[in-house]
């Protein structure tokens, strides 16, 4: 199992392609429907490997032991059909898609090849496929699939230095939603709060804060690490900020919603009473309810209504 494929020169098919080969393995290129756009460019300019168009060259996808489809989510399944449907797949090849949230279900039509279906998802965000290496060292790994996909998964998670873990087919959907809000969420987030810093360059001024607090996070877990008014039970400093975003509805919205979820946490922290936790929750409550929605959204500054 040391020749790869990839359907998908974008950004994991990149990331990808130059993990395993640092790692030892062969990548034989990738496939696209234009060989000569700017993801096909740009995989080719980062990894050396060519990029083909599969009617002209099918030879590397007859050869290749694993075929890893990196597509966007809602193209998964109709990619797989597609190559089921060429009749290049062999028995024992294994195919593997990259969605965190879809089961290897997802590739079911490659079954009638024989072939062995994964899903392989690594728990992090790349924007800049060059940096991989460095980024999916030490990262967690989800697999899920036909057991002998499974095992040669975790071998290939483990040649990068990653963590390979198990998941239910159920359990996907609930797993990539808490691994977007972990790393989506967090960018938004930072896009709002720097909607409301009164100051030029908000995310720099902000970015030692956030940094300070995933340092705690990481050093003192969950619910040490947190801090701040409603960890404190400070209703007079809440109702400022409150009162302040009143011209920035969504970032009031986000604020409550924040807010609710920060009680529960102060609660199980031990820094509020039982009274407390349901007087700051009656408060986030209200103050969420009584805001329009917005319907334009100035990322500079403020909002309209």
């Amino acid at each position: 199992m040391n020749q790869f494929v990839f359907v998908g020169p974008g950004r994991i098919g990149t990331a990808l392609t130059l993990v395993f080969e640092d790692a030892g393995y062969e990548v034989l290129g990738a496939y696209t429907r234009n060989v000569r756009g700017n993801p096909a460019v740009r995989y080719t300019s980062l990894t050396g490997r060519p990029v083909f168009d599969l009617a002209e060259e099918p030879r590397p996808l007859q050869e290749a032991d694993a075929v890893f489809v990196t597509v966007p989510d809602k193209a998964v399944a109709a990619v797989a059909k597609g190559l089921a449907d060429t009749g290049q797949l062999r028995p024992g090849q294994v195919v593997v898609h990259t969605a965190g949230a879809l089961a290897s279900s997802a590739l079911d039509p490659v079954l009638c090849a024989g072939a062995l279906r994964l899903s392989l998802h690594p728990l992090q965000t790349i924007s800049d496929p060059a940096g991989a290496k460095e980024l999916l060292r030490g990262a967690f790994c989800t697999l899920e699939g036909d057991s002998t996909a499974v095992e040669r998964g975790q071998e290939w998670v483990q040649s990068w230095g990653g963590i390979a873990i198990s998941i239910a087919p159920c359990d996907k959907p609930r797993y990539h939603a808490a691994a977007a809000l972990a790393s989506n969420g967090l960018v938004s987030l930072a896009a709002v709060a720097a909607s409301l810093f009164p100051a030029a360059d908000p995310l720099k001024a902000l970015w030692p804060l956030l940094r300070g607090a995933l340092g705690n996070l990481k050093s003192a877990g969950l619910p040490a690490a947190l801090t701040g008014p409603v960890e404190r039970g400070d209703l007079e400093t809440i109702q400022l900020h409150l009162d302040a975003m009143r011209d920035f509805p969504t970032a009031l919205r986000v604020y409550c919603a924040l807010g609710e979820a920060t009680v529960g946490l102060a609660f199980a922290k031990g820094s509020l009473t039982a009274d407390e936790r349901e007087t700051l929750f009656r408060l986030f409550r209200s103050a969420s309810a009584d805001q329009p929605r917005t319907t334009k959204i100035d990322t500079d500054r403020g909002e309209e209504a």
